[in-house]
């Protein structure tokens, strides 16, 4: 299996990597102290395309590879994590559920408007009680009335849901029937009785703000619910699609933080004297370099074959899984040798070593806690279940096929 880069994906890796020189690592100072959002990057890197790449072209996308995409991630999280949030909403979790199985008017409604950032997009699944049973233990409920809906309840840690101008939420529509009666909305933040509240989180910043959202009798029309009415009761069917497809960006984030807090030791290890020499001369040190290095690799290997395998449409949830759970081990392990390096500089604002520390542990635990990553693994190997059972053909997919 050759995962080398193609002439295409090599371009698009070099644009990335230009760009995070150019146009982002000058402006990471100013808006980490200023603790803003920062819209006008998301709209530079959708008029870019980088959040285009896997797309179709009839919806403003390249028609590049998962592949490509995930070698662009990496080289814009190695300057400024917060961005990398950005290839989750407006690259995957939001605009493919919408391609994969909206109606034709949602599709052409939204999907480019999102990968181009003209619209910016937010996921609402988790709730404050729900944690790894998301649909299992739902509570926001969505009740049917003249011409829609009418959703209550609340949301929490859902990413850019204060600066965000349309996403998919998630609710009961069937309380009695289990993961059949969910339903998936598209629902516009500037609806009456949608309200999201900032959460302040330390180490990750304002940069990418996470928040609660409460759904006060919010009016969706029927023309938003997900899928139009062949949707209603399909949001289990829909959110998981979605996830897997976000999931993707996750171990490649992952990767890309831990390749930055080691590029850091190196060159701390180059420049730092001790008892007369470098410490990079040090075994110790060096054994914290060789181990990051192995692993990191191993990381970005399996990241890159869970994208070709995407790419090839082969099933590919056993090998996000996998790679999901290994590459936040490996950010986090990475990070903390990053601080036995630095010692006590490891905890000065100057430099970002604690905050790779908490971005490595936002991928740790998000998307899927590391926990529920190996009972997902260990049930596979076990054939207590199969995470790569044939899933249901898009809608996308089939109406083209038709």
């Amino acid at each position: 299996m050759d995962f080398r880069l193609t002439e295409e994906e090599l371009e698009m890796q070099e644009l990335a990597r230009e760009f995070a020189r150019n146009e982002i690592k000058p402006r990471v100072r100013d808006l980490e102290e200023a603790g803003t959002f920062p819209r006008d990057l998301y709209t530079r890197m959708g008029e870019v395309g980088f959040f285009g790449i896997p797309f179709p072209a009839e919806y403003g996308g390249l028609e590049g590879s998962f592949v490509g995409l995930v070698a662009v991630i990496e080289e814009i999280g190695k300057v400024w994590q917060p961005l990398t949030g950005a290839f989750n909403l407006q690259g995957m979790t939001v605009p493919f559920t919408i391609l994969n199985w909206g109606t034709e008017q949602q599709r052409a409604s939204y999907v480019e408007k999102l990968i181009r950032c003209e619209l910016l997009g937010y996921m609402a699944l988790t709730e404050p009680g729900g944690g790894s049973d998301a649909l299992g233990s739902m509570e926001t409920r969505a009740t049917r009335v003249d011409g829609g809906w009418r959703l209550r309840g609340s949301k929490m840690f859902i990413t850019n849901a204060n600066v965000a101008d349309v996403g998919l939420v998630y609710a009961k529509t069937d309380p009695e029937a289990g993961a059949r009666g969910v339903t998936g909305f598209i629902v516009h933040t500037s609806a009456e009785g949608f309200d999201a509240q900032p959460i302040p989180t330390r180490g990750i910043g304002e940069n990418m703000p996470t928040n609660a959202l409460y759904l006060d009798d919010v009016f969706v029309p029927d023309e938003d619910v997900l899928g139009g009415e062949e949707g209603v009761g399909n949001g289990f069917k829909y959110a998981m699609n979605g996830l897997d497809y976000g999931r993707l960006t996750i171990p490649a984030r992952a990767v890309s933080v831990a390749q930055a807090s080691l590029e850091l030791m190196i060159d701390y290890a180059k420049e730092r004297v001790v008892f007369g020499q470098q410490i990079g001369r040090f075994q110790m040190i060096q054994h914290l370099i060789a181990d990051s290095v192995a692993e990191i690799e191993a990381a970005r290997l399996l990241t890159y074959q869970s994208a070709f395998a995407k790419d090839q449409g082969q099933p590919s949830t056993r090998l996000s899984s996998i790679s999901k759970y290994f590459a936040g081990e490996v950010a986090v392990k990475v990070a903390q040798r990053a601080t036995e390096t630095f010692g006590g500089y490891s905890l000065t604002s100057e430099l970002p070593i604690e905050r790779n520390m908490s971005w490595a542990t936002l991928y740790h635990a998000g998307e899927g806690t590391a926990n529920i990553q190996r009972v997902l693994i260990a049930e596979d190997a076990l054939a207590f279940r199969n995470l790569d059972r044939p899933v249901p053909t898009p809608r996308y997919v089939e109406e083209r096929a038709s």
